[in-house]
């Protein structure tokens, strides 16, 4: 009856530690991605548990995304951004923030502003939906990951990503880039790529 009882005790808990494990990767992006050329990505995410902070640093959260595109040729891109303020106070600094596709090699293939995400405009607690629409290269075939890049104001570190601003989500701020990392997908398109002189920027 002992030796029942001890693996007994063994068995729940393992099963105790791989509920814990579980529960640890639900903070990831949900990530969806419907269509082959016309492609559709639905995204869901999990804010950080709030921690005592040292500064005044604001903690904004990316509770959706939405981003709409064709892949086999130039298109116009339907981005769709839903935020929250987590902080006590509104936030007070307005940076421009550019949406970032990068390829396998993490090279940029494109980098766009996005001009109505205004996070002044956000009130504590409340989610606020932004909206865009920009014109998008196409893509080659391969794996792309799409990022959030928040730059400083100052043009002196616009480039230094010790002092870009990253969000405060499970899985999504990469601090060795600056970068908020908010989706993958792999390009299949349907048609070869049409010769053009543009190239991203």
């Amino acid at each position: 009856m002992l030796a029942k009882g001890v693996i007994l005790f063994a068995i729940v808990g393992w099963l105790a530690t791989v509920g814990l494990q579980v529960q640890a990767s639900s903070g990831e992006p949900q990530c969806e991605t419907q269509g082959s050329d016309e492609v559709t990505i639905s995204c869901s995410y999990s804010a950080t548990a709030k921690a005592p902070r040292e500064n005044s640093t604001p903690l904004v959260v990316l509770n959706h995304a939405v981003i709409s595109f064709k892949l086999s040729s130039e298109s116009h891109m339907h981005v769709e951004l839903t935020f929250t303020n987590d902080s006590d106070t509104k936030i007070a600094e307005k940076r421009t923030i550019y949406i970032a596709f990068d390829d396998a090699k993490g090279e940029n293939h494109m980098r766009r502003p996005l001009p109505h995400v205004d996070f002044t405009k956000l009130e504590p607690g409340k989610p606020v939906t932004f909206e865009e629409r920009l014109l998008a290269p196409a893509f080659e075939r391969g794996i792309y990951s799409i990022s959030l890049w928040i730059p400083s104001n100052d043009a002196a570190l616009k480039f230094d990503r010790a002092h870009n601003f990253l969000l405060s989500d499970e899985g999504v701020p990469d601090t060795e880039s600056g970068l908020n990392r908010i989706a993958k997908f792999t390009a299949t398109p349907s048609s070869r790529r049409p010769k053009t002189s543009s190239v991203p920027d």
